[in-house]
């Protein structure tokens, strides 16, 4: 496998800033004055405030307890620079991206929303739904925005137009992915040494259902089940690489030297066109190999999984021995267990083999963010919002109110990088990948145990990852808008059960969407992709 090296700046000044522990010794980073109170423009102390303005947002999950206190401290802090005040929106994590989606549509006053290709922005920015936001970044007028954020960060984040659309939040270039376990309950089941296979994770379950009543062996989100427990760990080839569109997984077959693309092969396709592909990739079961593994492991979740929305919330409530997770919130996590469940303690198993034993070159990533705020265009306040933006990266201090709360009453700063969270914290969890992610501000907690550290380390260090093939092309929806949609809402449901575990004849059931989806535009798709892939390589892509 070829494997492509970043030599661009960006991962070597963020995650060098990510491993140094992020200190204030940033040469880029402007004067702020010692209360915190940091101006909206560099002249803010010489000139008067703007009027008031109030920005209103829409962020996903439960709002913080003790978020208003945050924001009466955020406007004392500024009300003689910024003069603004936040009205945010909180919706359902499910109910999120039709919320946005609609209000879009229905053109509701909003300022500011968090939006990602998850969510709605394959569809929203070819619409011209948002503001292009080029122009803030790496500007002496935004100082905060500017140290922040590397011209090579922005410019990994730009769209297929080669214009920014989003403040793109990041700590690490990739969240690992890791199955938390009640460690209380491990070692009473007769487990002595921390799980460390998969071999050893089903015999934990395998006992925790004979033994434990009530208790379901693993938690997972109804719309995003196993995810990628249990996904095949294999060498890539250069010339199969997989677009993800609306749920669907298409192959782009490129030829040995990776100029022209020869198939575009979709799920559910006829086997004579998989037969097409080189191995693994020349059956749909082999490339989905772990299709059949999440039917068999469908026993250890939860009976109503697919309306299931909070698997950390079922989880803490005792109902669950471990639950899908990332590591970035191990520390809040742990603290919350131990505040709930008298004796309890929690642990993680981290199921990618490579990452588990921190192999370099194992997270293959395009360097771009997986959360993001978007400015609708028809916001009357866009440049309010971003000075409000540039304001929380202006200086630790007001990052890390909104990130971790008041110092003193949710936590206190310990050294230049480290944090210590005090019993009201937990009045105070924060989204801080929707709102205040940054290479250059990460705190680790004090007590994060030495296992802990060492992966988010890892995590941080530039040799870790590399670029595969196509890793940085994005596909524009534009002259596939309808059949998008189309196909998106009719896969969506099925795509849904398949990674809860709940379809056991999955590749008969796919062969069938398949045929539906023939009659919604796949090939109308399938053709883009590959005008658009070829249109990629011959302009000098990789």
């Amino acid at each position: 496998m070829k494997m492509k090296r970043m030599t661009t700046a960006v991962l070597t000044v963020a995650l060098a800033a990510s491993v140094a522990a992020c200190s204030n010794n940033n040469s880029n980073e402007e004067p702020t004055s010692t209360d915190g109170n940091a101006g909206a423009t560099n002249s803010a102390n010489t000139t008067k405030a703007p009027s008031a303005v109030t920005l209103k947002g829409m962020l996903f999950g439960d709002e913080p307890q003790d978020m208003s206190l945050v924001l009466d401290e955020f406007e004392k802090r500024t009300k003689d620079t910024l003069n603004t005040k936040l009205d945010i929106q909180w919706n359902p994590i499910a109910d999120h991206k039709q919320k946005v989606k609609l209000m879009m549509t229905a053109g509701e006053s909003v300022d500011f929303v968090f939006d990602a290709d998850f969510q709605n922005l394959k569809e929203l920015i070819p619409q011209g739904a948002y503001a292009q936001l080029d122009k803030y970044f790496n500007n002496d007028d935004y100082p905060g925005l500017k140290a922040a954020f590397t011209p090579e960060f922005i410019e990994m984040n730009k769209r297929y137009d080669d214009h920014l659309y989003t403040i793109p939040f990041t700590q690490y270039f990739y969240d690992i992915p890791v199955i938390y376990i009640r460690k209380d309950l491990r070692e009473k089941l007769g487990f002595s040494e921390p799980i460390s296979s998969y071999e050893e994770l089903q015999q934990f379950y395998d006992k925790v259902l004979a033994s434990e009543d009530g208790i379901t062996p693993l938690a997972v989100k109804g719309n995003g089940g196993f995810q990628e427990v249990l996904a095949p760990e294999r060498e890539e080839l250069d010339t199969v690489r997989p677009v993800n569109l609306g749920g669907i997984v298409y192959f782009v077959h490129l030829s040995d030297d990776l100029k022209t693309v020869q198939d575009v092969v979709a799920f559910g396709d006829p086997a004579e066109e998989w037969a097409k592909l080189p191995a693994p990739f020349d059956t749909m079961k082999s490339a989905f190999a772990q299709y059949d593994k999440w039917a068999e492991w469908s026993k250890y979740l939860e009976k109503d999984v697919l309306s299931q929305k909070d698997q950390k919330a079922y989880f803490m409530s005792g109902k669950a021995a471990s639950y899908y997770g990332t590591l970035s919130s191990y520390a809040a996590d742990k603290k919350k267990l131990q505040d709930t469940i008298a004796g309890s303690d929690l642990e993680f198993f981290v199921f990618k083999e490579k990452i588990r034993n921190m192999e370099p070159h194992a997270i293959s990533t395009n360097y771009k963010a997986n959360n993001s705020l978007a400015i609708p265009v028809s916001s009357k306040n866009i440049d309010r919002t971003m000075k409000f933006f540039d304001w929380i990266f202006q200086s630790r201090e007001n990052h890390d109110l909104f990130e971790y709360g008041i110092p003193g009453k949710h936590w206190e700063p310990v050294g230049e990088n480290k944090l210590k969270l005090l019993d009201d914290s937990k009045n105070y969890t924060f989204p801080g990948y929707e709102f205040t992610w940054n290479p250059t501000m990460i705190r680790m907690p004090e007590d994060l145990d030495e296992t802990a550290q060492k992966y988010l380390e890892y995590s941080a260090k530039a040799d870790t990852y590399y670029s595969a093939v196509l890793a940085k092309f994005a596909f524009d929806t534009s002259n596939v808008k309808g059949e998008f949609a189309n196909i998106q809402s009719k896969a969506d449901p099925f795509i849904q059960t398949l990674k809860a575990g709940q379809v056991k004849d999955w590749e008969g059931d796919a062969v069938k969407l398949n045929k539906d989806l023939q009659g919604l535009g796949l090939d109308k798709i399938r053709n883009e992709i590959k005008t658009q892939v070829q249109a990629y390589l011959d302009g000098g892509g990789k």
